[in-house]
């Protein structure tokens, strides 16, 4: 898929939604000093062509047993590769699917609502998978950063302030989700941008509800708001993945290091041998031996032990591809679902 499907204007509208993917036609306007008219039909066009979207991913991760997740490296029989990919994508728990180089072909990020659910579908799904010889799950247990922080970089710095949306540090102690929240938050996987007219519609309840139970989510840091882009126009159109393994008392330090990186998506520790978890996203992938080179350099305690390029990406936080990367249809993300 050729870049020039988006100009810069659609980059600079990406980033600001990146920001505050609520943002009303006006406030982006302002920030983009264009009509708020055209702010909608533009992005109206780039959500339609499969582009660029917005979603809700739930929350948060680790640390209060709320949301688990598992990264699963998946070996594949003869001729069962297919089979693997088609039963992974209709999944509502795995958020990510990738298909990868090397001898693990398929990686799957899968998010479940706690520990006992991680067993569960260790042993019902992946247990069961058509076309697998072997499947090699460790589970997420801390999050230096992560794709919700990544940025295009395309709008100006001043214009990036107004843009600031709703959130802040997580509480100690949260409440539990009742029935309605999960409800709100399945309306939003599939599109952030939502009208708390619509919402309310679709859970049920009053827009006052709405409003109220959103504001409560957003600031207790229970769901964060994400506008992502077709790779494939980003200017990043490669996906590597590192397993590295850390002295236990770097990984912090090495991991900050990583995640202010701007190529970076996720930095992660992760259970196991391998205790950190590299996604990046690069400009070609003749760039990797330099990237990984440039962060080794300053942190001669990282070891990477493996490294793979995506062949393709099949799925992304609920939404699936074709093969020019365009976003052309999407499996609603449930981590409640049994």
């Amino acid at each position: 898929m050729p870049q020039d499907l988006v100009d810069e204007l659609d980059l600079e509208l990406i980033h600001a939604l990146q920001l505050n993917p609520r943002a009303s036609w006006s406030v982006l306007g302002r920030a983009l000093d264009i009509d708020p008219v055209t702010v909608a039909r533009r992005w109206e066009r780039l959500e339609k062509a499969g582009l660029a979207w917005t979603f809700c991913v739930p929350g948060p991760i680790a640390r209060t047993g709320l949301l688990r997740m598992m990264y699963v490296e998946i070996e594949c029989a003869p001729n069962g590769l297919n089979p693997a990919v088609d039963h992974l994508l209709a999944q509502p728990h795995v958020i990510y699917l990738h298909h990868m180089t090397g001898a693990r072909p398929l990686l799957a990020a899968i998010a479940v609502a706690d520990l006992p659910a991680a067993s569960a579908y260790s042993r019902r799904e992946l247990d069961a998978l058509p076309g697998v010889r072997a499947h090699h799950p460790e589970l997420l247990v801390t999050t230096f950063s992560e794709a919700s922080r990544w940025r295009l970089g395309t709008l100006e710095p001043a214009r990036q302030h107004e843009l600031r949306g709703p959130g802040g540090p997580m509480e100690e102690n949260l409440r539990a989700l009742d029935d309605t929240d999960e409800d709100l938050i399945r309306a939003l996987t599939t599109d952030a941008r939502r009208s708390h007219t619509e919402l309310a519609a679709r859970v049920g309840v009053s827009d006052a509800t709405v409003r109220r139970r959103l504001a409560r989510l957003l600031a207790d840091g229970r769901i964060r708001m994400r506008c992502e882009i077709a790779q494939s126009v980003s200017g990043w159109p490669v996906t590597a993945v590192l397993r590295c393994q850390v002295p236990a008392a770097r990984l912090a330090t090495v991991a900050r290091a990583a995640a202010h990186l701007p190529e970076t998506r996720l930095a992660a520790g992760m259970t196991g041998a391998e205790n950190l978890l590299l996604i990046v996203w690069l400009r070609d992938a003749a760039d990797l031996p330099e990237w990984e080179a440039a962060l080794a350099t300053g942190h001669p305690e990282l070891v990477v032990t493996r490294r793979g390029v995506c062949l393709r990406t099949l799925k992304h936080m609920g939404r699936l591809f074709d093969e020019r990367g365009a976003a052309v249809d999407s499996t609603p993300i449930d981590i409640w679902q049994p």
